[in-house]
């Protein structure tokens, strides 16, 4: 009986982490980034502060990777169990398969959760993380 309240007080407390950390970079992006009437982006910062405007797809892929990815990856995709996601060289089909097969031993198989457009999504959201 006790293991299954402190599994409960975890996956609560987990949860709470997930939720905070997707408001906190929710308003980073909002706070740097802005798109005016015209669909141009545009910095709320300083001049030399890069603009990351994020495409449809790239932004799924970010919400499929923060609820299946980042507890490995890092909220911030440069690391923590699994390796940095940032500048990769793989090629689009390289990553895909890494996604639906796994890596024996170092990264379950996503086959069965990821459809072909979530798997894409997330490649979009994978190549928007630069250094």
């Amino acid at each position: 009986m006790g293991i299954e309240i402190k599994a409960k007080v975890t996956a609560l407390a987990a949860s709470a982490f997930m939720l905070a950390a997707t408001f906190s970079f929710a308003q980073v992006l909002r706070s740097t980034n802005a798109v005016d009437s015209k669909g141009s982006s545009r910095t709320n910062g300083s001049p030399t502060q890069a603009t990351a405007v994020l495409s449809k797809d790239a932004e799924r892929g970010y919400t499929l990777f923060e609820k299946n990815c980042a507890h490995c990856h890092g909220e911030d995709a440069r690391g923590d169990e699994g390796p940095d996601l940032h500048n990769l060289k793989l090629s689009d089909a390289r990553i895909a398969k890494r996604i639906t097969e796994g890596v024996k031993g170092e990264m379950p198989s996503f086959a069965k959760k990821f459809n072909d457009a979530d798997v894409q999504a997330l490649i979009a959201f994978l190549r928007s993380l630069k250094n």
